[in-house]
Order: C-alpha cells, then sequence, then structure tokens
C-alpha cells in the first residue's frame, strides 16, 4: 500500500496490517508459522554437511522449548492432536539430528588429525571404536527386548496407565530423557575422540587400540595381561641374574678345587677320578699323578693322550674290543726298561678310547680288575686306607710299569701337585671347593719327625709353626696367610670346645693342625722336630677356615 494514500482511507491501522500481512502470506513473500516451521525443519536437514558453526544450537534449543512449553499450556486437556504430534515429531527427531551433526563433525576433526605426521593412525582406531560401541549397543537392545518379552503384559499395563494418568508428565518425561541422552551421548563422544587422540600420540600400537576399543572390561584385561607379561619378565631377568651369580660361584669354587694342578688336567678328569674312587675304592691321588707321569710333557700332554685320550699308556688286548669306553687300537713306539737302567724301543698296539673320562672309568672299570691287580696285597690296603702311596707301590708290585723309579715318580707328582687332598674328597666336595679335613691331617701326618726351622716353609725339610699349617692347608687347596696372626685373622674363631679335626689351634704366636681327641700336630719349637701333642686347651680358640 503506499502510504500517500494513508490521509484518503477510512481504515484503520490495524486494519490495514491485517489486509496487508494477509497479502503477503498469500504472495509467498512471508511465510505463515507452520510453513515457517517446516521451512526451518527442512533447512536444519539440510545444513547437516553444511554448517559453519555450533554457537546457534543454544539459541534453537531454547525456542524449541519455548515452543513445546506453548504447546502444552495451550492444549492441556489434549484437544489438540496437531500440535501435540507436532510436538513429539520435534522432540524425537532433533537429538537424532544433532547426533548426525556430531558423528560428522568427530569424522572429519579425526580425519584431519589422521593426515598429519603426529597422529597418523587415529582414523582406523577411531572407526574400530565406533564399530565396537555398535557392538555393545546391539547386544544391550537384545537383552532389553528379551526382558521385556519376559515380562509379559503386565509392564505395558502400568505403562499405559501411568500414560493416560499423565500425559503431560509423560511428554516432558520424553523431552527431558531424549535431552539428557543427548548430553551424555555428546559427553562420551567427546571423551572417545580425545582418548583416540592421546592413544595415537603416544604410539602405543596394539595396546593403545585395545584400551581405546576395550572399555573398562578390555582395559582391565590389557592391564592384567601386562602384568602377567611384566611378572614373567621380572623372574626371568632376577633367574638370569642368579644363574650368572651361581655360574660365578661354582666356577669359583670349581677353580678353587682345581688350584696348584697342571694346567692339562681338567675338571672332568679329576671328577671321574673321585667318582671311581667311590665306585671302586682306587685312590683317586694316585689315579691323577699317573696321568701326570704317563702323559704330562711339560704344559701338554702326549700324542698318545691328546689323540688317543690314552692317558696312562694301556697297552691293547683283543678282550678290550667290546668296552664301551674302547674305540680302537693304535700302534706306538716306546721304550721299555726290561732291565734296570736299560731302555729299549718296540712298537706296540695301545687302546684307543673315545675319550678322556672314558679312558678314567676303563681303567678302574676293566683294567685294574684283572687278578694280578684286584688280588694285589698293597693295592688291596691302598683301597682299604684310601692311600695313594699304598695303591703307587702295588700299581709297580703288580707289574704295571717297568721303570725302576716308577713308584717315586708318582709319589713325587703327589707332593708337588699336593694330590692326596682327593684320596678323602667326594665328589660333591670337589663341586662345592669344600675343604677336606682328611687332607689336611693327612698333610700333617705326613711331616712328623721334620725339624723346626724358624721361618721354615719346606716340607720334609724344615718348617715352623705357622709354616707346617700352610702346608697341610695348601694340601686340602686352601691357601692361607703365611704368618700366625694373620691366619688367625684370615679364618673364623670359636671356642677350643667346637674344634673339628683339619682346624686350627691357636694361641698368641703358636699355631697346630686339631686332629681330634684333644690331640694336635705342631713344630713346638727350635731344636723339637713336628709332633704329636695332647691339651688343646692350651689354645686361645680354634680357627675354622670357610
Amino acid at each position: 500500500m503506499d502510504p500517500r494514500s494513508l490521509d484518503n482511507t477510512s481504515a484503520s491501522i490495524a486494519d490495514i496490517v491485517t489486509a496487508d500481512k494477509l497479502d503477503a502470506v498469500s504472495a509467498g513473500i512471508v511465510k505463515d508459522d507452520e510453513s515457517q516451521s517446516l521451512s526451518a525443519l527442512s533447512e536444519k536437514q539440510s545444513a547437516l554437511g553444511t554448517r559453519a558453526t555450533c554457537k546457534a544450537a543454544p539459541s534453537k534449543r531454547r525456542m524449541r522449548k519455548s515452543a513445546d512449553a506453548s504447546a502444552v499450556n495451550a492444549d492441556s486437556d489434549g484437544a489438540s492432536g496437531v500440535g501435540e504430534a507436532s510436538s513429539k515429531t520435534e522432540t524425537s527427531s532433533t537429538p537424532s539430528e544433532r547426533l548426525k551433526v556430531r558423528q560428522f563433525l568427530e569424522r572429519e576433526a579425526v580425519s584431519e588429525l589422521d593426515e598429519t605426521d603426529e597422529f597418523e593412525g587415529v582414523g582406523s582406531a577411531y572407526d574400530t571404536e565406533r564399530g565396537a560401541k555398535r557392538a555393545i549397543a546391539a547386544m544391550r537392545d537384545r537383552k532389553a527386548k528379551g526382558a521385556l518379552s519376559a515380562s509379559g503384559g503386565s509392564k505395558g499395563s502400568s505403562a499405559n496407565a501411568i500414560k493416560s494418568t499423565s500425559a503431560q508428565g509423560t511428554k516432558k518425561a520424553k523431552t527431558t530423557s531424549a535431552r539428557g541422552v543427548s548430553h551424555t551421548q555428546a559427553s562420551h563422544a567427546a571423551q572417545a575422540t580425545g582418548a583416540v587422540a592421546k592413544t595415537a600420540a603416544s604410539s602405543s600400537g596394539n595396546a593403545a587400540v585395545a584400551g581405546t576399543v576395550g572399555g573398562s572390561g578390555i582395559a582391565a584385561g590389557g592391564g592384567v595381561l601386562c602384568g602377567v607379561i611384566a611378572f614373567v619378565l621380572v623372574a626371568l631377568v632376577i633367574g638370569q641374574i642368579i644363574s650368572a651369580l651361581f655360574g660365578f660361584w661354582d666356577a669359583e669354587d670349581k677353580k678353587r678345587s682345581m688350584e696348584g694342578l697342571p694346567p692339562y688336567i681338567t675338571y672332568e678328569m679329576v671328577e671321574e677320578a673321585i667318582r671311581c674312587q667311590e665306585e671302586f675304592g682306587h685312590p683317586a691321588g694316585c689315579t691323577i699323578a699317573q696321568i701326570i707321569c704317563e702323559s704330562g710333557q711339560g704344559e701338554t700332554m702326549s700324542q698318545l693322550a691328546t689323540r688317543d685320550h690314552n692317558l696312562f699308556g694301556m697297552k691293547w688286548a683283543s678282550s678290550f674290543a667290546s668296552a664301551l669306553e674302547v674305540a680302537g687300537k693304535a700302534g706306538w713306539t716306546t721304550q721299555e726298561e726290561y732291565t734296570p737302567g736299560t731302555f729299549t724301543t718296540i712298537t706296540a698296539y695301545f687302546t684307543v678310547f673315545k675319550g678322556d673320562v672314558e679312558c678314567i672309568r676303563f681303567r678302574s672299570r676293566v683294567f685294574l680288575q684283572a687278578s694280578h691287580y684286584s688280588a694285589n696285597a698293597l693295592i688291596q690296603q691302598a683301597i682299604a686306607e684310601r692311600s695313594s702311596d699304598k695303591m703307587a707301590e702295588g700299581l709297580k708290585d703288580a707289574g704295571w710299569a717297568t721303570s725302576s723309579t716308577y713308584v717315586d715318580s708318582l709319589k713325587s707328582a703327589m707332593d708337588t701337585y699336593n694330590l692326596r687332598r682327593f684320596d678323602s674328597m667326594t665328589v660333591e666336595d670337589l663341586e662345592s671347593g669344600a675343604l677336606s679335613a682328611d687332607a689336611v691331617i693327612a698333610a700333617a701326618y705326613s711331616q712328623l719327625g721334620v725339624p723346626y726351622v724358624w721361618g721354615g716353609t719346606t716340607p720334609g725339610v724344615g718348617l715352623d709353626c705357622s709354616g707346617l699349617t700352610q702346608y697341610c692347608y695348601r694340601q686340602a687347596g686352601i691357601a692361607i696367610p703365611r704368618n700366625s696372626e694373620d691366619q688367625a685373622a684370615f679364618g673364623r674363631k670359636v671356642p677350643v670346645s667346637e674344634a673339628s679335626p683339619g682346624d686350627i689351634l691357636w694361641r698368641p704366636g703358636h699355631v697346630a693342625i686339631y686332629i681330634g681327641d684333644d690331640r694336635y700336630i705342631h713344630e713346638p719349637h727350635s731344636g723339637a722336630a713336628c709332633t704329636i701333642a695332647s691339651g688343646a686347651s692350651q689354645f686361645a680358640s680354634a680357627i675354622k677356615i670357610r
């Protein structure tokens, strides 16, 4: 309407506005309320993929809330079915639309993160998480449907009664519930997105995916699994440390047991010699002395020993062919002393063995079981007394060797390398490096009658009191200090009443070897010789070594 024509009309302002409004509506310039509502809904549906910001959402929610409240107040008796249906439609569809928008935005944000180097892999983790959530939701829906079908119609009747009693309350409850779910889902979605980004940034691989996908259940399972793996790893590390420590201690014990022996005498040789001593009675000290005298050549062994493992120079006999330890025979040139002082070179067959240990066992199991050895009185005495000296005498007497100095050579090796200490040892003693009290006592007995020499350290020639104790322990494979006071500090002091055979008895300035029954062996003083004495209580304490 032309404003200039207002003066020429008699209509009221209200009539003019109303008429123009109807014309504008009819012309399509201005839309009525229902068209505006439908247009807004259509615009919102078409804007899912192009919405620029989220700031308008709160104002729209407030407008819809006001519209819902007005519709409820105007139609309190439920007569306006169209308004109620429209309210229900908007209420039910709005959360779903917001969820789609949120999911779209989340997908876009994750895609952008996935394209960066720092958060590469977020997309796959997000997709996996979404799939897991859908699976969990489906399971919950199936459980809920099962519960409803089991409860029958009673719950349905109650629900209908409640609905008919308070329709407005139901509508408000639905609206509130829908909005509560929407806020809860939004919160969960934000948390899930943050968790995905955090786990991807930590570069934790499978552990990150498991933590994102599994929720609290899989996270707890993953924690248990990690705990088990950590426990196993710690146990393995501790096992390795303990094995290393025990291996170190075992090596030290073996080293101590082999102290003073030639380099070519191995631990396995000594172990088998002691094992045969336990099984057949042949003194281990003499066994090792034979290896040294028969095969030793300076720092190495003869070719007969290294190539054919024949450690004792045992010749071949056809009856040996079936022995488990024997590998065959080989011809060697050798010298024999059939007449004292006259050596004859001959070629003879010698037994070839599978190994050094097999050779030592064959000597006790087969060779020494021949009647001229097993029935020899000196060898029988050596077995009974575990005496390497008697064994050396018996071997020569039974015809083992033709050399006139064979016994002296064996005893010299026993003295030089302290081999008699093995006569009283067990395999367990050897493995642990344990002190053999019998070896200490035997060494003390061997020096009876040796003159006292101040500062003397030469066995069989001259010793002082601490020289005697040092020699005796050296024969048992134990190195102790030279002077008596140092020996007392080296060991552990106990009352004399707790002394055991083989212990050192000590008083200021003097030491002795306790042999039991209140007796001891010592080098008393200048002008005297090594002797046995009684009265251990004269000493201040006993010294236990190891």
